[in-house]
């Protein structure tokens, strides 16, 4: 089985020395710049994508820089040239999981290579919001050597720190890494960023096609036409190009429309929760695009699916969403059949697992926005149905909550086991064996 790249391309790391000359180093058009973080199994994979950069090479208008860390040698600040990857400096064991690191490194690679317009490469695994049993992980570029990685508060706070060294944004911030395109990562870095692109499916282990991208870099090219071109050649570098025939997606999103998204997607919270769609979002859930981690859903496919809902506002609500998307996304491309409804941004919908982290809920995505109060209420209404199907002597809705059950759902089993209550034990009439079990699953989920 092929190494699937789970991460995105981050930030430089360690000092880097300037070039030759005496003279201050002259202004390109742009500056390249790959945080490559190969410190675990993708190993090879980095070195064959320095190459690829090679194979363009830094010119007149364009400088392509590397931060490489290898599973087994030290990291090397590398400028590359056409044929040739010329290291610049032995930067020894470093941790790219640390976002301080990033920063400088960003900045000092700024510093020495100074630009018009930067884009930064976040190389590595990718995670998503990733559930390892009870907990939710999200992050970027995990160091091996060191167990450290950025996580995607840090990733914001990374960026801020290097706007505020530029002083602008990143021109763009692009993830070759999996599982990175969701509305929780790109709102991170709204602020501080122009452009972001990433896959929201897990990426191949050959990842980004340098060589096509950086050859579609001509002269006086804007950000916005730029990552178009990315995400075309990415796309087309996997449809039979390049890198052979593999599902994948590719989006570029504009990040000064991420705030009119955000409003959009509150917008529609509202109307959820003002209604009682609970069937209608169960069977959109069963036949949304999603991804390889399971909750993680295309946000257009799904509030499509929601289109026949016979609401007038949830329906204006929807169209205010599909319209903020179309401003957002700027470029997006996937193919696959299992990938034909991914539209750019994914979004977390925990619609199996009854529960965000408290990790999830310290993101400015769940602080500022109504989303996760929206499918707090789904899984509160959910729990009537659950209830409802204990009394008629079903039990395997219930059987399954249990089993998923955790200290981050607590207030939601709180509010089935009133419900369950209510249902089976206000009015004695149910059967008493199918009470005492009942009652059995009430005691398992207590202790959860």
């Amino acid at each position: 089985m092929k190494y699937v790249r789970i991460l995105v391309l981050v930030l430089f790391a360690a000092c880097i020395v300037a070039p030759v000359s005496a003279a201050a180093p002259a202004v390109k058009e742009w500056t390249w710049f790959v945080f490559l973080n190969a410190d675990n199994n993708l190993d090879s994979f980095g070195v064959g994508d320095q190459n690829e950069m090679a194979k363009v090479g830094s010119n007149d208008f364009l400088n392509i820089v590397s931060l490489i860390d290898r599973e087994r040698g030290p990291a090397t600040l590398n400028y590359i040239e056409k044929g040739n990857v010329k290291k610049i400096k032995d930067l020894g064991e470093v941790d790219m999981g640390d976002y301080k690191y990033f920063a400088k490194m960003t900045l000092e690679v700024a510093k020495a290579y100074p630009a018009k317009h930067y884009a930064v490469i976040i190389w590595n695994h990718g995670s998503g919001w990733d559930k390892k049993g009870p907990a939710v992980i999200k992050g970027i570029s995990y160091d091996d050597s060191t167990g450290n990685h950025i996580t995607t508060e840090q990733l914001g706070l990374a960026t801020a720190e290097i706007k505020k060294g530029l002083g602008k944004n990143l021109d763009v911030l692009g993830f070759d890494a999996c599982l990175m395109a969701m509305m929780e990562v790109f709102y991170a870095v709204k602020d501080t960023c122009d452009y972001c692109v990433g896959s929201e499916e897990t990426e191949p282990g050959e990842g980004y096609p340098y060589d096509q991208i950086l050859k579609g870099l001509t002269k006086g090219m804007a950000p916005e036409a730029f990552v178009q071109h990315w995400v075309k050649a990415y796309t087309a570098s996997y449809s039979g190009g390049s890198q052979g025939t593999e599902d994948c997606t590719q989006s570029a999103v504009a990040c000064a429309k991420l705030g009119a998204l955000k409003d959009a997607i509150d917008g529609f919270a509202k109307a959820a929760i003002a209604g009682n769609f609970g069937a209608q979002f169960k069977t959109a859930l069963s036949n949304v695009q999603s991804f390889y981690i399971s909750d993680n859903i295309d946000l257009a496919h799904f509030v499509s699916l929601l289109k026949g809902i016979d609401d007038a506002g949830l329906k204006n609500a929807i169209a205010k969403v599909e319209a903020a998307l179309k401003e957002a996304v700027v470029a997006s491309g996937n193919n696959g059949y299992s990938m034909k409804n991914a539209n750019g941004v994914a979004i977390f919908f925990p619609a199996y697992s009854y529960s965000f982290s408290t990790e999830y809920l310290k993101l400015a995505f769940a602080k500022d926005g109504m989303w996760d109060e929206m499918v707090q209420d789904f899984f509160k209404k959910s729990t009537s149905t659950i209830a409802a199907d204990a009394a008629n002597g079903d039990l395997s809705s219930l059987i399954s909550y249990v089993a998923t059950a955790n200290a981050n759902n607590r207030e939601i089993s709180n509010h089935l086991i009133g419900k369950l209550n209510f249902a089976l034990f206000s009015e004695g009439s149910t059967d008493a064996g199918l009470q005492a079990s009942v009652q059995n699953l009430i005691t398992e989920l207590k202790a959860k």
